[in-house]
Parts: C-alpha cells; structure tokens; sequence
C-alpha cells in the first residue's frame, strides 16, 4: 500500500488537549497543536494504535518532558480524516518555487 492510500484510509487515533487542541506533530522539542498552534496546513497527527497514543499521552506527562501536561487535560479519540483533509486543503503550505525572493 502506497503512503497516499494509506493517509486516506480509515481509523486511527488523535490526541487532544483540553484547551490546546490537537496533537499536530513536535519538532525542536515543541509540541505542535491545532488550532493553537496558528499552523493548519500541517494537518493533525494520526497514531495506528490507541496504545501509541497513549504513549505520547505517557511521555508529555512524564518527569522527562521539559514542561510536564496535566494528563486529565489529554484525551484519545478516533482519528478525525475529515478535518484532516480540510485543514490541509484550505492551508496548503507554499512550494519553495512559489516563495518570492
């Protein structure tokens, strides 16, 4: 199966913070969540598992994470494709050959 038909196929998890949003993605060690993090047309992040999600749950609310979650503000729910696609149908992210110099 092909990335693309695997990104459209059905299930999946998400991890949502009660006031942050959701689960988007992490680089430099920041946790990336929509809609506060102002960058939608990265799309959500999908875990195959509910056990990977929980994982990431287990990690931002551990001693680990530089600035721990409370773990009651973090919730799994199935994977939301929908909102996916338009997030990242409406903000698409600009090619290099499109940015002005």
């Amino acid at each position: 199966m092909t990335r693309e038909q695997a990104v459209h196929t059905p299930g999946g998890f998400q991890v949502r913070h009660r006031t942050l949003g959701i689960y988007q993605g992490s680089a430099i060690d920041l946790a990336f969540w929509y809609p506060s993090s102002g960058m939608p047309e990265h799309g959500l992040c999908r875990f195959s598992t509910r056990d990977k999600a929980q994982a990431l749950i287990d990690v931002l609310c551990s001693p680990a994470c530089m600035e721990p979650m409370a773990r009651n503000d973090l919730t799994i729910e199935p994977y939301d494709i929908d909102e996916h696609d338009r997030l990242i149908t409406e903000y698409p992210l600009p090619s290099a050959w499109e940015t002005p110099i």
